[in-house]
């Protein structure tokens, strides 16, 4: 069955879906779950575990339920681990005599090669095998994996809105930043490698709390310093990518209002006094160069230039028209 994004639903809901079908003895090849890998979706994926696997199933250590996730700071699922954690150790006899699992948490992780090797398998999975692919960017799966699951949106599916009170900071300084000088374009540069940077601490402090609590459950298998690592790289470059999306649509919205006039719909409408006033400094056609800093800008972080310069060379790019007088 091919994965659709459809109505979000709770982890009840989802279970009562999926456990009905394995009931039935025709659940899907896998299941694509959207929603917070260390809410929402971690929880439905333990508590249908726990119904088909037995238990042991949040410490890690049950023989029957067979986990992967990134690792090392490429934030990759390698086609090695793919095969050595999953692929090979699914296609045995299950230990209980029971229902086999496999959990993929970052499915988003995988590339053309982990994802091949995995898509034989999911394609034909073996007799009483489940498949539980977590993530929290479905649009970066492969769409030879989405393809052949049935997804389920959770409630806490992320809403790629960038948390307070960065959200407001980028805003209020994009939207002071209305000087041609260099002071101007080094105090910009500077406030939003700030946030870059409160972003990334904040991820690192995240994962080592959810760490740290999932070691005072009891004993089980501990989460690596190197599975832990990916996790906070994973998160802050998820959160990077919110804030990217915070700064292409100011620079949309000016542009269109360079180009529409003061009707123009807004991605951002409760900051459209201070986007008129940066549209007015501007030509149609330098908003849209503007724009196109932007988009550069993306691909550096892409191709994983440092924050810093990366920043610096967009505010020398853009333009914020006249200074005020």
């Amino acid at each position: 069955m091919a994965a659709r994004k459809g109505a979000a639903v709770d982890v009840d809901s989802a279970y009562e879906l999926v456990s009905h079908a394995i009931s039935l003895g025709r659940p899907a090849n896998g299941y694509l779950v959207v929603g917070n890998i260390r809410g929402q979706g971690m929880e439905f994926a333990e508590r249908i575990l726990t119904d088909v696997c037995g238990g042991l199933v949040r410490e890690r250590a049950n023989p029957d339920v067979h986990w992967i996730l990134p690792e090392k700071k490429s934030r990759i699922i390698s086609v090695d681990a793919m095969r050595e954690r999953l692929v090979e150790p699914i296609s045995r006899t299950s230990f209980s005599g029971g229902w086999k699992a496999g959990v993929i948490v970052g499915a988003d992780r995988l590339n053309d090669s982990s994802g091949n090797a995995f898509l034989k398998t999911l394609e034909e999975p073996p007799p009483r095998t489940l498949f539980l692919l977590l993530t929290e960017l479905p649009e970066q799966v492969l769409t030879t994996i989405v393809s052949r699951c049935q997804r389920i949106d959770l409630d806490d599916a992320r809403s790629h809105r960038l948390a307070e009170p960065h959200f407001s900071t980028v805003l209020d300084a994009l939207g002071a930043a209305n000087a041609s000088g260099a002071a101007s374009r080094m105090a910009l540069a500077a406030r939003l490698a700030d946030v870059l940077a409160e972003l990334k601490s904040e991820a690192v402090d995240e994962i080592e709390e959810n760490r740290a609590d999932a070691g005072e459950d009891g004993p089980g298998e501990e989460m690596s310093k190197d599975e832990s690592d990916a996790m906070a790289l994973s998160l802050y470059i998820e959160r990077r990518a919110d804030f990217m999306r915070l700064v292409v649509s100011w620079f949309r919205d000016i542009m269109a209002v360079a180009l529409a006039g003061d009707d123009a719909p807004l991605a951002n409408e409760p900051r459209r006094f201070a986007i008129k006033a940066c549209a007015a400094r501007l030509t149609p056609a330098v908003a849209f160069r503007n724009v196109e800093a932007v988009d550069a800008l993306s691909r550096m972080f892409v191709r994983n230039v440092p924050e810093e310069p990366a920043l610096a060379a967009f505010v020398q790019r853009i333009s914020f028209g006249a200074e005020p007088e």
